[in-house]
């Protein structure tokens, strides 16, 4: 009887990690690590500043956060679809020198307001980017940054692409308001 139990507890666990994973796959990106190289490099370029607040849409295990209340003096907010990456960034902000300055949020970004945000990172498919792209533009305020990994925002101009070298992933970085693409030449 016990043994029952925990089989179809363990089961059902198992089956809400990967049903959870899915759903943030479709909707915004899979979970996939950043190079803790990469997550300063981002950071440096959205130039956080001390008591700004930082936004990782699709957080994983929380390392762009964690990196800018620590290295950077900022606060955090996250936001994650899959299970698995939440429940490890909430594992990983247990001391009290990060929970009492990064809350990570097991919502969809998409219906959270971006409205009091100094900096956005994001590391999400092209579909995601073209979807948050008015998002963006409706709600963060002049001088907020998005800093976003891999991929950019269709139609908007970025104030900054940086490839260091020729193999490295590239970062687009926006100042908002932005400017339409197609109005710089």
């Amino acid at each position: 009887m016990v043994a029952d139990l925990v089989f179809y507890t363990v089961a059902v666990a198992i089956i809400a990690v990967f049903l959870t994973a899915a759903v943030a796959g479709a909707k915004a990106a899979p979970f996939v690590p950043t190079w803790q190289r990469d997550v300063r490099r981002m950071l440096n370029l959205a130039q956080v500043k001390p008591g700004e607040r930082v936004v990782d849409l699709g957080s994983g295990d929380g390392r762009f956060l964690i990196t800018a209340v620590r290295e950077f003096g900022a606060i955090g907010d996250g936001y994650e679809l899959s299970l698995l990456p939440y429940l490890i960034s909430r594992w990983r902000i247990i001391h009290p020198s990060l929970n009492q300055r990064i809350k990570i949020h097991y919502r969809d970004f998409y219906r959270s307001s971006l409205s009091a945000v100094d900096v956005v990172t994001c590391f999400l498919t092209p579909r995601a980017m073209a979807k948050l792209e008015g998002k963006f533009r409706h709600e963060l305020r002049p001088g907020s940054r998005v800093v976003s990994y891999a991929f950019r925002l269709p139609n908007v101009a970025a104030d900054r692409i940086d490839k260091p070298f020729p193999r490295s992933t590239p970062v687009f970085v926006y100042t908002a308001p932005f400017q339409s693409s197609r109005s710089r030449t």
